[in-house]
């Protein structure tokens, strides 16, 4: 009888052990993520790389393309947990590199004179730890570029059985002309838990000299929040946004913002996905208006495999441009390849500044 007392004891010790263990890393883990959580201040200026000296005139045709690049890790196969799919890192590093090499042939065959890239890696477990903006930069020599982070994420250790890991990411503009400064703005974000899933949003405005002009052209460039249910930091994200264009509207400078909008901007919304509800035009800054593609969607949902026939597959138009009044829009199209290297597909729009 001793003996199973004694033996129920040790059970009951080492079970209170073994909790006490798992106590500790989990509130361990905790603590690190708290520790790790911060975001970077408001009104940052940003590094150009590779500057050009070429200005932009008034009255020429130039070319601007928006493109999602998905970190490289969306190929048509891919289904994303966060989505209700299978998938959490990209497949391979190889596969990453492959995908970001697939963006910069897309890219040099369109010619863009300007571009927005969003969802560009250089530290993430998710992406295979490959330096994307590099490889970008190296593809693109004639171009000045911008990047701007709005993601740094200590090491997230869900889904548990695969987790997505530690990621730095950002957004990047790059262009063929001057470009004289760009700042990088902060995002409302949650507050609650949250946050660690949504870290740093942020926009960049990059100021570009209009040759013989005292005018600027301005380049907005942003990726707004696509997993957050509270269509309250929706919303004052996009009046963030709002308020800073009307700075330069009101001086009447020329303003593009090229960017995935997590919100449809023509087409279809789908009010039930937190990621396509209807773009809120009635807020729109003054002198500005949407110009979007429809020939073809921009997004593809990622719950599913990609399968235009599937009934399952969702698709929208989230990615395009917002633009000042004097700004003439020629000619907008989605480049339609499939989704062959991100869940999105880049946009390009012809236009010229008015004189």
């Amino acid at each position: 009888m001793n003996n199973m007392k004694n033996r129920l004891k040790l059970i009951g010790k080492i079970l209170v052990s073994i909790i006490l263990v798992f106590a500790l890393i989990i509130g361990s883990y905790v603590i690190y993520v708290y520790a790790q959580y911060h975001r970077l201040p408001n009104d940052m200026k940003q590094t150009i790389k590779n500057p050009q000296t070429q200005q932009v005139e008034l009255g020429q045709t130039y070319k601007m393309m928006t493109f999602n690049i998905g970190y490289g890790s969306y190929p048509p196969s891919f289904n994303f947990f966060m989505d209700g799919g299978d998938d959490v890192r990209a497949y391979s590093k190889s596969a990453v590199k492959s995908a970001i090499q697939e963006d910069i042939r897309l890219i040099n065959k369109e010619k863009p004179d300007f571009g927005n890239i969003q969802e560009i890696d250089w530290q993430g477990d998710r992406s295979q730890q490959v330096n994307e903006p590099q490889v970008v930069r190296a593809g693109l020599p004639d171009y000045t570029s911008v990047l701007t982070q709005n993601y740094d994420s200590a090491y997230l250790f869900y889904p548990v059985t695969k987790p997505i890991g530690k990621a730095k990411s950002g957004i990047m503009t790059y262009s063929k002309y001057e470009i004289e400064s760009s700042t990088r703005y902060k995002l409302p974000i949650e507050t609650n838990f949250n946050k660690f899933f949504d870290l740093d949003r942020a926009f960049s405005v990059s100021i570009l000299p209009i040759k013989n002009s005292d005018k600027k052209f301005v380049i907005f460039n942003t990726h707004l929040s696509a997993f957050i249910t509270d269509q309250k930091i929706q919303k004052q994200q996009l009046l963030t946004l709002f308020d800073e264009m009307k700075k330069y509207v009101s001086k009447g400078d020329y303003v593009i913002c090229g960017a995935d909008y997590n919100h449809a901007l023509a087409g279809k919304a789908h009010p039930e996905l937190t990621w396509m509800k209807e773009f809120p035009t009635e807020n729109l800054t003054k002198g500005m208006r949407v110009v979007a593609p429809t020939n073809a969607p921009t997004v593809r949902s990622l719950d599913y495999a990609y399968d235009k026939k599937n009934p399952k597959n969702t698709f929208g138009i989230i990615d395009g441009f917002l633009v000042s009044n004097n700004i003439k829009d020629l000619k907008i199209q989605t480049i339609d390849n499939q989704f062959k290297s991100s869940d999105h597909q880049p946009v390009v729009m012809d236009f010229s500044l008015e004189k």
